[in-house]
């Protein structure tokens, strides 16, 4: 299995694009679709926070609701529901995210809880 050294940068394309931010990743392991993350991570438990961390990534990177709203075009309803964290995203908003804060996104997002 290939290894991609802590902070190896990959490129995320949104929506197919051919363009792409690179993103470093830090300690997983990548070789294709059947890859399996390094000891220690826990996907399921990444699952299971993820509309908590989606509320901290929320709250702690934008201003208010109609900014939440405006930067990932949705209604106002969605972005309180965010706010709140009542509900989480749909992975095209996570794309979003990581082209908005790409580093700062993956770690609140993905990276180990504090």
């Amino acid at each position: 299995m290939n290894a991609l050294p802590p902070g190896s940068p990959v490129v995320i394309y949104v929506n197919g694009s051919s363009c792409g931010d690179p993103v470093t990743i830090s300690a997983v392991e990548a070789t294709g679709p059947t890859s399996v993350p390094s000891v220690g991570y826990d996907a399921y438990q990444v699952h299971r926070e993820f509309r908590e961390r989606w509320c901290t990534y929320i709250t702690g990177n934008y201003r208010n609701i109609a900014h939440v709203a405006r930067v990932f075009q949705v209604s106002e309803r969605t972005a309180r529901n965010w706010w709140n964290g009542q509900f989480g995203p749909n992975g095209g908003y996570v794309a979003v995210a990581m082209r908005e804060h790409g580093d700062r996104a993956f770690q609140m997002l993905f990276g180990e809880a504090s």
